[in-house]
């Protein structure tokens, strides 16, 4: 394959689709994209000496296979990939495939034990990547965010997820209180974890239909958002670490509830 120079084309694509589309970056993401949504790849961006390595080739062939357009671009600035990023030369303009509306969340749910992910105000696109990313790998169909005060959908967060976010759906609602609401209403239990929650978290009967709730970095999860909650879990610490990352306590948050399941399932 013979990628095309990049040309003015771009520009007005990026700002025609701008809600639609997403720039993300990274070999495995990239690669992981196409190889489950390649419909959904408008554009493949690479360095001019992208594909001399065996990895890089190995994803310009699957482009090619997928017959997904590629372009070579001098300065990945014009792509839409933020300066200073480690793109290792390579970049797709995708469609949000792991985006849905709010109502459709039941659709998405596996069995009569959905598991949700709910975000208050994480900030870290790392974070966001790295919960993500924990979620698919233990069981989550989907992940809840508030429309402000968190960190948006981008390839920082796809980047930070290794590609799994193209694995799952994920929510953005205007108000969070109101839609935890809404999931009662859908027959989940709401758990939330913080601090000084009442019960350590494998105490707690966790295989039921479930939406865990994690909260900011440094503040935790907000008033309005602990009393809506059906109960509030905490993790203990055994060291003297008083806290830990939003992403870490969610991947054992995660750990914990596909442990009560898998172990209280019927052989």
């Amino acid at each position: 394959m013979n990628p095309e120079p990049v040309n003015a084309y771009y520009s007005s694509m990026v700002s025609d689709s701008k809600s639609k589309s997403i720039i993300i970056w990274g070999i495995h993401p990239v690669r992981e994209f196409l190889e489950i949504c390649s419909d959904d790849c408008q554009r493949l961006f690479v360095h001019p000496s992208f594909g001399k390595k065996k990895a890089q080739a190995g994803l310009l062939r699957l482009a090619e296979r997928h017959e997904v357009l590629v372009e070579r671009a001098e300065d990945f600035k014009s792509t839409g990939v933020p300066a200073g990023t480690v793109h290792q030369g390579v970049a797709a303009l995708v469609r949000p495939v792991w985006s849905i509306d709010f109502s459709s969340l039941p659709l998405y749910w596996r069995d009569k034990r959905p598991l949700v992910v709910v975000c208050d105000q994480v900030t870290d696109p790392q974070n966001v990547g790295a919960i993500v990313r924990s979620s698919v790998a233990l069981g989550a169909q989907a992940v809840l965010l508030p429309n402000r005060r968190t960190s948006r959908i981008t390839g920082a967060v796809a980047k930070s997820s290794s590609g799994a976010l193209f694995h799952i759906k994920v929510c953005q609602v205007g108000n969070l209180v109101t839609a935890m609401r809404q999931l009662k209403e859908m027959g989940l239990w709401i758990a939330g974890l913080s601090p000084g929650g009442e019960h350590p978290l494998w105490e707690l009967d966790l295989n039921r239909p479930l939406a865990l709730v994690v909260g900011a970095e440094g503040t935790g999860l907000r008033r309005l958002v602990k009393e809506t909650c059906d109960f509030l879990a905490r993790i203990p610490h055994f060291g003297p670490v008083g806290s830990m990352n939003v992403a870490s306590a969610a991947s054992i948050a995660l750990y914990e509830v596909a442990r009560q399941r898998v172990s209280l399932s019927p052989v």
